[in-house]
C-alpha cells in the first residue's frame, strides 16, 4: 500500500527541511500552469501536510477537496498518468539489469545505480497514487452524467404531464362556455346573410323607384291636358349701358396693340461668337442693345427698356420654365421670355457675379462692363 512517504520520496527519519525540498520539487513539477492538474497539486500538497504531522507512513487518502473540472481532463490525466508509469516501469527494468552487470564492478557504481533504482521505485509509487485518484474522480463523475440524465428524463415527464393537463383543461372550459363557433358560421349562413341582401335590395329599389318619372303613367290615368308654359323671351338691349361700352373698346384696344406690337418685333443680328457680351442693333431698326450667346444658340438680350430677356432656341424649349421667366411671344426661331426678377434680371446681379444659370444654361459676364457701359452712352445719344 502507497503511504505519504512514498508519494513524496522520503523516508520517516528525514528532516523537515528534506520534506519541504521534495514537496517544492513535485509541487514545481505538478503545478497547473507547468503542465499538471488541480487535483494533483492537491494531492501533493494533502500528502506534505501529513507528513510534516509525522503521518507519512499512514496509507495515501484522498483529500476532501479534490475535485476536476469536466470527464475529459480526468481521461487526459489518466492517460498521461499511465504513460509515465509505463516509461518509468521500463526504465526501472533497464536499471536493474545494469545493476545487475555492474555488481560485478566497483561498488561504488552500485551503490549509485542501488540509489537511482530507489528513486524511480518511489516514482513509480507516486505514479500509482496518481492513477488511483484519477480512477475514483472518473467514477465520480460518471455518477454526477447518470443522476443529470436521470433528472432530465424526469423533468420531461413532468412537463409533458404538464402540457396535457392543460389541454384537459381548455377542453373543460370550451365545453363548459357553451359557445359552439361552427354553430354561429351555420345560422349566419342560414339568416344573417339571406337578411343583409334582402334589406340591400330593398334599398335599391327604393332609390330607383325615387330617381323614375311617373308623369308617363298617371298621364294614362289623368284625362285633363297639362297646362303649357308661356315660352320665356329674353329681351336685348339696344342700348349698351357706359360700362360694356368701356369694356368692349378696351379689350379692342388690347388686341391692337398685341397685333401692333407682333408685328413690329424687332430682330437679333446672330452671331457665332459665344459666351462674350457684345453691342449691336436690331436688324429691322438702329435701336441699340447687348446680348450673350451660350453654346446652345439662346440668348440674353438687354436694350435701352432695361429690361433683360431671354431669346431662348426654339428646339430647346422644355415643358416647364423658371418662375422668374414671363413668355412674351416667339421672334425668328426664339421663344422670347421676360426676366423681371432675379438672378439675371438687373446689371447688378450681372456685375457680381462671374457666371449666371438661367433656365438650365450658363451665361457669363465678360465684358458685360465695358459693353453696358457702351450701351448706355448710345441710348442717351438716341434721346438727345
Amino acid at each position: 500500500m502507497t503511504t505519504f512517504n512514498e508519494l513524496l520520496g522520503t523516508k520517516p527519519g528525514d528532516a523537515e527541511s528534506t520534506v519541504k525540498q521534495r514537496y517544492k520539487l513535485l509541487s514545481t513539477r505538478v503545478h497547473p500552469d507547468k503542465g499538471g492538474s488541480k487535483a494533483l497539486m492537491q494531492l501533493v500538497r494533502h500528502a506534505y501536510d501529513n507528513t510534516i504531522k509525522g503521518r507519512g507512513e499512514n496509507a495515501l487518502s484522498l483529500p476532501a477537496s479534490a475535485s476536476f473540472s469536466d470527464g475529459g481532463a480526468l481521461e487526459r490525466e489518466l492517460l498521461k498518468t499511465k504513460k509515465e508509469r509505463d516509461e518509468l516501469a521500463a526504465l526501472n527494468q533497464l536499471l536493474k539489469v545494469q545493476l545487475s552487470q555492474a555488481q560485478k564492478g566497483k561498488s561504488v557504481g552500485a551503490n549509485t545505480s542501488s540509489a537511482s533504482g530507489a528513486d524511480f521505485s518511489r516514482k513509480i509509487a507516486q505514479l500509482e497514487g496518481e492513477l488511483v485518484l484519477l480512477k475514483e474522480e472518473r467514477n465520480r463523475l460518471s455518477n454526477q452524467k447518470d443522476s443529470a440524465i436521470a433528472e432530465q428524463h424526469k423533468l420531461a415527464g413532468e412537463l409533458r404531464r404538464a402540457l396535457s393537463d392543460n389541454e384537459v383543461m381548455e377542453t373543460e372550459l370550451d365545453r363548459k362556455s357553451g359557445v359552439k363557433t361552427p354553430g354561429l358560421l351555420l345560422w349566419a349562413q342560414k339568416f344573417w346573410l339571406p337578411a343583409m341582401a334582402m334589406s340591400s335590395l330593398v334599398v335599391v329599389v327604393a332609390l330607383g323607384m325615387k330617381m323614375l318619372d311617373w308623369s308617363f303613367v298617371t298621364g294614362w290615368l289623368d284625362d285633363t291636358s297639362p297646362e303649357v308654359a308661356p315660352p320665356r323671351v329674353r329681351v336685348v338691349h339696344a342700348k349698351p349701358s357706359e360700362k360694356e361700352v368701356q369694356k368692349i373698346e378696351r379689350d379692342a384696344q388690347e388686341a391692337q396693340d398685341d397685333n401692333t406690337s407682333t408685328s413690329s418685333l424687332p430682330f437679333l443680328k446672330l452671331t457665332q461668337k459665344t459666351g462674350v457680351w457684345s453691342l449691336a442693333s436690331y436688324t429691322e431698326s438702329d435701336k441699340p442693345y447687348i446680348a450673350i450667346r451660350s453654346d446652345n444658340g439662346s440668348y440674353i438680350v438687354n436694350d435701352c427698356t432695361g429690361d433683360f430677356r431671354l431669346y431662348l432656341n426654339e428646339p430647346l424649349k422644355p415643358l416647364r420654365v423658371a418662375a422668374n421667366l414671363i413668355y412674351q411671344h416667339q421672334n425668328q426661331h426664339f421663344h422670347v421670355y421676360k426676366i423681371p426678377y432675379g438672378q439675371g434680371s438687373s446689371p447688378e446681379s450681372w456685375l457680381q457675379s462671374r457666371k449666371l444659370e438661367i433656365n438650365e444654361e450658363l451665361f457669363t459676364s465678360k465684358s458685360f462692363r465695358t459693353s453696358r457701359v457702351a450701351l448706355v452712352n448710345q441710348c442717351q445719344k438716341m434721346m438727345l
